[in-house]
């Protein structure tokens, strides 16, 4: 009886891989003809539309609705049967229904389970809704991860071992110089890629809702540990086919001379490249992911079961009453009320202390460590050391006024020979004097702390105010500034 038991092991998942088909012989049963009379092979139609949104997945194509896959079979079947674009949009139709009721509900397989000895459903999808024009009013339709399992078993293999195989495929083709059929090879790796990331979201989904008990989370932790093992080797067998493109385009494109074939093929092996290191990067990222999947599952599982634990237990049942009860001896109280009391705790010295830094110093002598603070006499000295200098540059300046008591700066640096007008507080004198033209002499002696203070101050009252005007052109100071031309006029 046992070798019967382990034959029926997995016979749920046996049957929902049969149930693939189930699609082409409802297809099949519709029994079509076109004007002339003539039966449409639908079993063949169905392939073929399965077929084309798995290319058109290959593609990135994502807005594929009726039209597209009427005009696909109208391009494959125009030459085999008599129909109008309008037939083959009806036909498009029916294979959208039989892959996707209008309803929106799962295609189901009714069956008896002769594992478990009881009647069972299985509910699977074919096409899903991918995208929907709102403005044309068009709808769009994607394979679902079951359309996507029944064209891996249409190649007779199954999708959990798919980028395994796949690797392996892209190997033996980059080996003979099959380049072409190596870059469609790594299309179909990024797709089984995107389903394994699809899949890894609906389990993290699955554990955070279902996970109550220790069988649940043991089924979870060994479906998890199977998914890491395989992505690790997946990872590593990515690392070697990696290493072996970037030998086959050194290779490639060390050679002296190109014929146009090696040239297309250097083409080729660029682009393959590149597209695996693109798929490499998403496979890596699903590692990770699965690696935090672990950790999810072990948190979900704890707090599910605490918090199960936590809602059924009744402290008036379990504690109270056996305190109050029935009388316990003082040992046997104080065990079953240790759970709920708090952690003692004490305070101890550490040996670790004796490899701290010491500090070796007598007890009287308290130091005291601040932090450096800046002195408000220290920004006094700074304004009184910008007084002093613009002082020193009016002064300089006075004996080049004119007779009508004006400073043109073009002139001032022609007649005058003196170092302190090349310099930068020479040009910062003048610029601050112009955005405070016109300045009242009288209000700047009276402000202790501005920076005119001590320069207005030394002209004695000889004028009241200053206008700084500013003239055409452009005046180079000494080749390291440069600065409008400007004039200042000295008003009684």
């Amino acid at each position: 009886m046992s070798t019967y038991t382990t034959m029926l092991s997995g016979y749920r998942e046996r049957v929902a891989r049969i149930a693939l088909f189930d699609i082409f012989h409802q297809l099949e049963n519709k029994q079509l003809k076109d004007n002339t009379n003539r039966p449409i092979d639908t079993f063949g139609v169905g392939l073929l539309s399965v077929l084309f949104f798995f290319e058109s997945m290959l593609m990135r194509q994502r807005r594929i609705g009726v039209g597209a896959l009427a005009g696909y079979l109208q391009d494959q079947l125009g030459s085999h049967y008599d129909m109008e674009q309008e037939g083959y949009i009806a036909l498009a139709k029916v294979v959208i229904e039989v892959m996707r009721p209008p309803s929106g509900k799962r295609l189901k397989r009714r069956y008896f389970n002769y594992e478990t000895g009881q009647p069972d459903t299985i509910e699977y999808a074919i096409l899903k809704a991918d995208d929907w024009d709102a403005e044309a009013g068009v709808q769009y339709y994607a394979l679902d991860e079951q359309g996507l399992e029944l064209i891996f078993a249409t190649k007779e293999y199954f999708g959990e071992f798919q980028i395994s195989i796949s690797q392996l495929m892209l190997r033996k083709q980059l080996e003979k110089g099959e380049f072409a059929g190596a870059l469609r090879q790594v299309d179909e790796m990024r797709i089984n890629v995107h389903t394994i990331r699809d899949r890894m979201a609906k389990i993290r989904h699955e554990i955070q809702r279902n996970i109550i008990s220790d069988d649940t989370y043991d089924r979870y932790k060994e479906t998890i540990g199977d998914i890491n093992r395989r992505l690790k080797q997946e990872h590593d067998e990515f690392d070697e086919l990696m290493t072996f493109i970037h030998e086959t385009k050194e290779r490639l494109g060390s050679q002296v001379a190109h014929t146009d074939k090696e040239h297309l093929a250097l083409e080729m092996i660029v682009r393959i490249d590149n597209e695996l290191a693109h798929v490499h990067y998403l496979h890596a990222s699903l590692l990770k992911d699965s690696i935090e999947l672990k950790t999810t599952a072990i948190e979900a599982a704890g707090e599910s079961l605490y918090y199960a634990g936590i809602t059924a237990f009744n402290f008036d049942q379990e504690i109270a009453r056996k305190l109050t009860g029935a009388p316990l001896p003082f040992t046997s109280s104080k065990i079953l009320a240790a759970p709920f009391l708090g952690v003692g705790r004490f305070s101890t010295w550490s040996l670790l202390t004796v490899f701290e830094p010491q500090m070796l110093d007598k007890p009287q002598n308290k130091r005291e460590v601040d932090f450096l603070e800046i002195s408000g006499s220290r920004a006094d000295d700074d304004t009184v050391i910008r007084q002093q200098i613009y002082a020193l540059l009016l002064r300089e300046m006075m004996p080049f006024t004119k007779e009508d008591h004006t400073v043109e700066l073009t002139e001032l640096l022609a007649e005058a020979d003196n170092p302190i007008f090349g310099t930068r507080e020479f040009c910062d004198f003048w610029l601050i004097m112009h955005q405070l033209s016109p300045l009242e002499l009288k209000a700047f002696e009276e402000i202790d702390d501005h920076i005119f203070h001590q320069a207005f101050g030394e002209m004695e009252n000889s004028y009241e105010s200053i206008v700084v005007e500013e003239l055409p052109g452009v005046v180079s100071v000494q080749e390291n500034y440069s600065m409008r031309n400007m004039r200042m006029v000295f008003k009684r």
